[in-house]
């Protein structure tokens, strides 16, 4: 049985299953298991759930090997718990499936190239941060006046929601910010 596996990595509306889901449709995939957590995740529940109910002669399905993990290690160490199961894996993206030599081969360098990407990119990001911070720049997020809230807060002539409001912060920042100042309104 042809068993596919999908993966995005965030909540967000940019981040479908539809292309995914389509492809692996398309491709005869009768089961489809389908998942958003980062591919750096060590758990992934519906892929471990997938890897508990294949049979032996099932043939694991995925739109791109960077959909399995994010590091030629996890990759590699989930094709050979294939290996282990009887059970094959085919990558539509990069056109080859892993139970011959040569598939093996090659999922070994497209998985370093993978992992080669991922860590550019971190370098890269890591770079343009500490440049903008020679730079002067301000990262993060905008500090909200925390010292008016506070103020409000211990004057008492306005409720929490009011101040949450006028300052743009949720209740949870407020009280976080009053602990940390450690007044009292008594």
């Amino acid at each position: 049985m042809k068993v596919g596996y999908g993966r995005v990595s965030t909540e967000k509306d940019s981040q479908r299953f539809d292309r995914q889901e389509d492809q692996l449709t398309a491709f005869g995939c009768e089961r489809i298991y389908l998942e958003r957590v980062s591919g750096t995740a060590k758990h992934k529940p519906e892929l471990e759930r997938m890897l508990s109910e294949l049979t032996e002669g099932d043939e694991v399905v995925c739109v791109s090997l960077d959909r399995l993990g994010r590091s030629t290690q996890q990759v590699l160490s989930l094709v050979s718990q294939l290996d282990e199961m009887g059970v094959g894996l085919t990558s539509l993206k990069e056109g080859f499936a892993a139970n011959t030599p040569q598939g093996r081969f090659f999922l070994t360098i497209v998985a370093a190239f993978s992992e080669l990407e991922v860590e550019m990119c971190r370098s890269r990001v890591r770079d343009g941060l500490e440049s903008a911070k020679r730079r002067g720049k301000t990262l993060g997020r905008p500090r909200k006046d925390m010292d008016t809230a506070v103020k409000m807060w211990l004057s008492k002539e306005y409720s929490v929601s009011e101040i949450c409001t006028a300052v743009g912060c949720c209740k949870q920042t407020l009280y976080n910010e009053i602990r940390r100042k450690g007044v009292s309104r008594d």
